[in-house]
């Protein structure tokens, strides 16, 4: 599911994107994502649902998801994600999330 950059920053696409994410990822039947659906309450997604959307965000759309923005409390509805996916910064090739991966594995 990589993305285009000059795409990854079109609102709707997101938005869409986001959709898609929710349904493969979690299971959860939506045919369209409001931006007022709760996404603990409506979606019923937990902390740890949250926190994996976040971390397939970076992966899967090649968002760069600063360590410290993994929060699950700071995402209340599908709004407050999409906004949060808006002022990320696409990954850059130093910034490869494989390569990431590897060096944590490493850090162990």
């Amino acid at each position: 599911m990589n993305t285009n950059m000059n795409i990854s920053m079109n609102p709707d696409y997101l938005k869409e994107q986001l959709t898609t994410l929710i349904r493969d990822k979690f299971g959860i039947q939506i045919e369209t994502l409001e931006e007022h659906l709760r996404l603990k309450e409506d979606l019923r997604m937990d902390s740890i649902m949250i926190v994996k959307l976040i971390v397939f965000i970076e992966l899967d759309l090649m968002l760069q998801v600063p360590d410290q923005s993994i929060d699950p409390r700071a995402f209340s509805t599908v709004r407050t994600l999409l906004d949060f996916m808006l002022s990320l910064e696409p990954l850059s090739e130093q910034n490869d999330p494989v390569e990431m991966e590897v060096e944590a594995g490493e850090a162990r």
